[in-house]
Protein backbone atom coordinates (compact mmCIF):
# COMPACT_ATOMS: atom_id res chain seq x y z
CA UNK A 1 0.00 0.00 0.00
CA UNK A 2 1.30 3.45 -1.02
CA UNK A 3 1.15 6.48 1.27
CA UNK A 4 -0.82 8.73 0.67
CA UNK A 5 -0.36 12.20 -0.72
CA UNK A 6 -1.13 15.77 0.11
CA UNK A 7 -2.65 16.99 3.25
CA UNK A 8 -4.66 14.01 5.35
CA UNK A 9 -6.83 14.26 8.70
CA UNK A 10 -3.63 13.05 10.50
CA UNK A 11 -1.06 15.28 9.26
CA UNK A 12 -3.42 18.44 9.82
CA UNK A 13 -3.11 16.93 13.52
CA UNK A 14 0.57 16.68 13.56
CA UNK A 15 1.11 20.12 12.30
CA UNK A 16 -1.38 21.52 14.39
CA UNK A 17 -0.03 19.98 17.51
CA UNK A 18 3.81 20.74 16.28
CA UNK A 19 2.38 24.24 16.60
CA UNK A 20 1.07 24.59 19.34
CA UNK A 21 3.45 23.12 21.20
CA UNK A 22 6.59 25.04 19.52
CA UNK A 23 4.29 28.33 20.27
CA UNK A 24 3.88 27.02 24.07
CA UNK A 25 7.98 26.80 24.38
CA UNK A 26 8.58 29.91 22.82
CA UNK A 27 6.22 31.93 25.20
CA UNK A 28 8.09 30.05 28.12
CA UNK A 29 11.28 31.20 26.76
CA UNK A 30 10.30 34.43 26.46
CA UNK A 31 9.07 34.29 29.91
CA UNK A 32 12.43 33.25 31.03
CA UNK A 33 14.53 35.43 29.18
CA UNK A 34 12.22 38.36 31.26
CA UNK A 35 13.17 36.67 34.37
CA UNK A 36 17.15 36.34 33.60
CA UNK A 37 16.51 40.17 32.75
CA UNK A 38 15.17 40.36 36.27
CA UNK A 39 17.73 38.80 38.09
CA UNK A 40 20.62 40.57 36.05
CA UNK A 41 19.40 43.88 36.17
CA UNK A 42 17.17 44.23 38.94
CA UNK A 43 18.31 41.58 41.56
CA UNK A 44 16.11 41.62 44.67
CA UNK A 45 16.64 42.28 47.73
CA UNK A 46 19.03 40.17 50.15
CA UNK A 47 16.96 38.81 53.04
CA UNK A 48 13.85 37.61 51.41
CA UNK A 49 14.04 34.45 49.21
CA UNK A 50 14.00 34.31 45.54
CA UNK A 51 10.77 32.40 44.91
CA UNK A 52 8.66 35.54 46.59
CA UNK A 53 10.05 37.78 43.78
CA UNK A 54 10.25 35.18 40.69
CA UNK A 55 6.90 32.46 41.70
CA UNK A 56 6.43 32.37 36.97
CA UNK A 57 9.94 30.84 37.23
CA UNK A 58 8.74 26.68 37.42
CA UNK A 59 5.66 27.58 35.29
CA UNK A 60 8.27 28.75 32.84
CA UNK A 61 10.53 26.49 32.74
CA UNK A 62 7.79 23.74 32.03
CA UNK A 63 6.32 25.28 29.50
CA UNK A 64 9.92 25.59 27.33
CA UNK A 65 10.29 21.36 28.54
CA UNK A 66 6.93 19.98 27.75
CA UNK A 67 6.48 22.25 24.64
CA UNK A 68 10.16 21.04 23.24
CA UNK A 69 8.96 17.35 24.29
CA UNK A 70 5.32 17.67 22.25
CA UNK A 71 6.98 19.64 19.33
CA UNK A 72 9.91 17.44 19.00
CA UNK A 73 7.57 14.03 19.55
CA UNK A 74 4.73 15.30 17.00
CA UNK A 75 7.95 16.58 14.47
CA UNK A 76 9.40 13.30 14.39
CA UNK A 77 6.19 11.46 13.23
CA UNK A 78 5.63 13.78 10.97
CA UNK A 79 9.27 12.96 9.45
CA UNK A 80 8.31 9.58 9.14
CA UNK A 81 5.41 10.04 7.14
CA UNK A 82 7.33 11.58 4.07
Amino acid sequence: MEPEEGLTAWRVYLYAVSFIALIVAILGAVNLIAVAIEVFVYPPPQPYPVSQYYPELPGSVAQVAVGLIVWGYHWMLLKKEH
